[in-house]
């Protein structure tokens, strides 16, 4: 097929040309899957609906656990370790939270330090977005 583009850039105008047909065609099989996929659970009796609700509540339900897990580890705040009441054993707090939060972000800060006040009011926004990290600060001072 002529393109018109001529010579050169002929062939290189096929090239670009067969390898959107192939990208095409190939998003148009991903699709049809889908609607095959909504098509069955159209046609899909009551037990296989069932099947499908238990399974999806059964998710949502572990979700719920995980996220109540996490609150309760200190997901979702941006907390300092090591400033409570007597200031306690800071390296020791470190640990302990690690070992417990599968992700952790850390700030070691220091007070004097006007960034580090920037810096805080960013990590406050981010902690309560993802529940699946710990965010903590240590002074290092």
């Amino acid at each position: 097929m002529d393109l018109g583009y001529g010579g050169k850039n002929q062939v290189l105008g096929e090239a670009v040309s067969s390898a959107i047909l192939r990208q095409t065609q190939a998003q148009e099989a991903a699709i049809n899957d889908e609607l095959a996929q909504y098509d069955s659970l159209l046609e899909a009796g009551d037990s296989d609906l069932e099947a499908l609700r238990a399974r999806r509540l059964a998710q949502m339900k572990r979700g719920a656990e995980q996220k109540a897990k996490w609150r309760d580890l200190g997901h979702g705040t941006y907390a300092a370790l090591g400033e409570g009441q007597h200031g306690g054993d800071v390296a020791r707090e470190f640990f302990d939270a690690s070992k417990k939060s599968e992700r952790m972000v850390v700030h070691f800060h220091r007070p004097s330090t006007r960034m580090c006040d920037v810096f805080h009011r960013h990590m406050e926004k981010l902690a309560p977005r993802h529940l699946e990290t710990r965010f903590v600060k240590i002074n290092v001072e």
